[in-house]
């Protein structure tokens, strides 16, 4: 062979060349991530009951869907866990069951339980479950120096999630920090007991006027209007001359007894990036779906759907958005690594051939 490569040093080239060819076609195709795809298919079922608590939630619920969803044909095994006001129900099958049909399955089992499951309980979401995608991939951040947590968690929570999930691969399920918008009535007991009126009387009045009409139309003759009721305030302090009762022919507004504010649920929890309250969204891929690739294209598109959020809302001209803990990262200088070696690999090899193998000089 050595002999062969003295005599033919232009085959050799051309086969050295052929070689480095697909060398770097093979690596630029070769697929690489932080996590293995899980190929088996799994489906997970999240039911909400909100306020209930974990031992009732276990009991009531999350057992009546892992018997339920426990007939699936090709089921391996299950796992479960209950919280405050959610349970989580997963179904693992076996090689050689597809996931649609899994899905099928466990899906029909589980609106059937809807049945027996305590009133009130929000329909089961049913998803395909990927255990390798359980760690964010990383995380969206979105400050601003002029907006308050409020009005960060409306912008996170209703626009830019919608906008990250248009992005192919990205899962955006939820927003931590914060401060969750809620219209709140302050009550006056003082006043309140002074009027003969108790709270739930305020709760009552404010479930029976809160109410949604529908626009309709009115033919008369030849004209045609259109009609839209005005049972939506248009600032929240008009609320306060929201009818509660009469007295001595006297009507009682909620604004004589209680204080109608833009507030906001009780804080549970608090995020800083760099010292400063900001709200984040963690995103997750979809089964199949690559990391690197995800990550990339959410960097590319974060200018677009920042300038797109700017204009929508004047109020967010001063919005930052940025990826922070980004995981792909060491996939990144992992193959960087790779690619290091390999070249150091190449360069002591032609060196080896360059030094020891080199045809030698015949003597004049």
């Amino acid at each position: 062979m050595i002999r062969f490569a003295l005599r033919n040093p232009y085959a050799v080239g051309v086969a050295a060349l052929a070689t480095v060819v697909l060398g770097v076609t093979c690596f630029q195709r070769l697929p690489a991530d932080l996590l293995p795809i899980f190929r088996t298919p799994a489906v997970q079922i999240v039911t909400f009951y909100p306020g209930m608590p974990p031992e009732v939630m276990e009991r009531d619920i999350m057992s009546r869907l892992e018997r339920w969803t426990g007939q699936s044909v090709g089921i391996e095994h299950q796992e479960a866990k209950a919280m405050l006001g959610v349970c989580i129900v997963k179904d693992f099958f076996r090689e050689g069951i597809s996931l649609d049909t899994a899905m099928s399955q466990v899906t029909s089992y589980a609106v059937s339980d809807m049945f027996y499951l305590p009133p009130g309980t929000i329909p089961p979401m049913v998803m395909p479950f990927d255990p390798t995608a359980s760690v964010p991939l990383c995380l969206v951040s979105v400050s601003s120096p002029v907006m308050n947590e409020k009005e960060l968690y409306d912008i996170a929570y209703f626009e830019l999630r919608n906008r990250l999930q248009s992005i192919q691969g990205v899962i955006a399920p939820a927003v931590y920090g914060g401060k969750l918008r809620r219209i709140l009535a302050y009550v006056d007991r003082t006043r309140l007991e002074a009027r003969g009126l108790g709270p739930m009387d305020v709760v009552r009045a404010l479930k029976r006027q809160s109410v949604f009409i529908p626009a309709g139309n009115l033919k008369a003759g030849s004209l045609d209007y259109q009609i839209f009721a005005n049972s939506m305030p248009s600032r929240v302090e008009d609320l306060n001359g929201m009818p509660l009762a009469i007295r001595n022919g006297m009507p009682i507004l909620v604004g004589d007894v209680a204080d109608v504010r833009d507030s906001s649920q009780i804080q549970t929890n608090v995020v800083r990036i760099n010292g400063r309250r900001q709200v984040y969204i963690p995103i997750y891929r979809q089964p199949g779906a690559n990391t690197i690739e995800i990550v990339g294209s959410i960097r590319r598109n974060l200018d677009r759907i920042q300038q797109r959020l700017r204009e929508m809302d004047p109020s967010a001209r001063d919005l930052s958005i940025e990826v922070v803990l980004d995981q792909s990262v060491y996939v990144r200088n992992s193959l960087q690594a790779l690619q290091l070696e390999g070249i150091l690999g190449a360069g002591f090899a032609a060196l080896v051939v360059a030094l020891f193998l080199r045809r030698p000089a015949h003597a004049p």
